[in-house]
This record gives structure tokens, C-alpha cells and sequence, in this order.
């Protein structure tokens, strides 16, 4: 099995674990660890921490900033509603570093946004282009899946990670979280404010 879009290698995982077992038969294991952890940093984050190329689609905004509903990385082309590929006369927000959440037509700019021949106003903007919060992982995002993956991991089979283990009045063993405080807080540094 390969990993799609995983924030770490398995070649990384084993360097990285104290643990790290050789045993081939244990490499799809823990490849599906990695790509449950980066799915997990996915959903807690609402981002997406690799590169994606597609065309996504707006309504026509009340004013002149068209707020997108995900990370931008690079437009490749704009095309307003009435079909008009608008090439210039915008700027991306923030201005100085991707990942971008906004597009804002400049007021010097004669170019608003425009519905398109039959008035409709729905997803009628399109904006193809490279989409995630950045074509790699930050650094910190990589070490997150390192640990979740490796608390999955350990988990299987019943090793404890985090130390804390809950043993109910009937003697059940409560499983520690697969999720690392650590690992939790450099998510939540990342979560994407709507």
C-alpha cells in the first residue's frame, strides 16, 4: 500500500519512533497509521496541508472581496461570472503570504463581479487553481502525524502512550487517547477560522 497524501513517510515513521519495526508485513500497518493521522489533522483542522488542483466555485459577493471557503495556495485563472477571465485588477489576501482566503478587486480596478447572461448570482465564479495551506507539511504538522500515528499504532497492540490509563469500578480498562496533547495543541495552532 501506498500513502496518499500523508504528512509523513513511513521511511520517516521508522527513523522517528523509538520502536520502529522492520518487519515488512508491519510497513502497511503502519502506512494506514499515517494516512488515518493525516485525515485526522485534515478534519480537526479544516485544512488540507498538500497540494490540490481543481476549480471551485462562488457566489457573486456583495462588495468587492470574494471570500473563498478554502486555502489557496496559487490562482491559475479567474473568470468572473459573465464568463470574463479577469487576469488583473485584484489582489489576494494576505497579501504577502499564501495560503490566500481572499480575492479583493482593487477600487482602482473598472472590474466587479458580475452574474452571469441569464442574472443568475450562484457559483457562477470560478477559481481554477493550486489549493491547501501549503504543497508540504510545515515541519510541526509532519512531527503531529508522527505522534498520532505512532500512538495509533502502539495502540494496537495495547501499549500505552500517554501514561494515563482509567480503570473503571468493574475492573475495564479505558484505552489511553490516540491523540497526544502535544499533537492536539499544534492542530488547533492550524484550525482555519471561518
Amino acid at each position: 500500500m501506498a500513502i496518499t497524501n500523508g504528512y509523513a513517510t513511513l521511511a520517516e515513521w521508522k527513523s522517528w519512533t523509538v520502536t520502529s519495526s522492520t518487519n515488512a508485513d508491519d510497513d502497511s500497518v503502519v502506512e494506514d497509521c499515517i494516512e488515518a493521522a493525516s485525515r485526522y489533522i485534515d478534519g480537526e483542522s479544516g485544512r488540507t496541508f498538500y497540494a490540490r488542483t481543481e476549480t471551485r466555485y462562488f457566489d457573486v459577493p456583495g462588495s468587492r472581496s470574494l471570500r473563498l471557503d478554502d486555502d489557496l495556495i496559487a490562482i491559475t485563472t479567474l473568470t468572473n461570472g459573465d464568463g470574463t477571465v479577469i487576469t488583473s485588477g485584484y489582489n489576494l489576501i494576505p497579501k504577502n503570504k499564501a495560503p490566500y482566503w481572499e480575492i479583493r478587486l482593487k477600487d482602482s480596478s473598472s472590474t466587479l463581479w458580475m452574474y452571469d447572461g441569464d442574472g443568475n448570482y450562484e457559483m457562477v465564479i470560478s477559481v481554477a487553481g493550486t489549493w491547501g495551506y501549503a504543497a508540504t507539511a510545515p515541519h510541526d504538522i509532519r512531527q503531529a502525524c508522527l505522534m498520532i500515528a505512532d500512538s495509533i499504532y502502539r495502540r494496537r497492540v495495547g501499549e500505552n502512550t500517554s501514561s494515563t490509563v482509567k480503570v473503571t469500578a468493574f475492573g475495564v480498562v479505558i484505552t489511553p487517547q490516540d491523540v497526544p496533547s502535544m499533537a492536539a495543541g499544534i492542530i488547533q495552532k492550524y484550525r482555519r477560522r471561518v
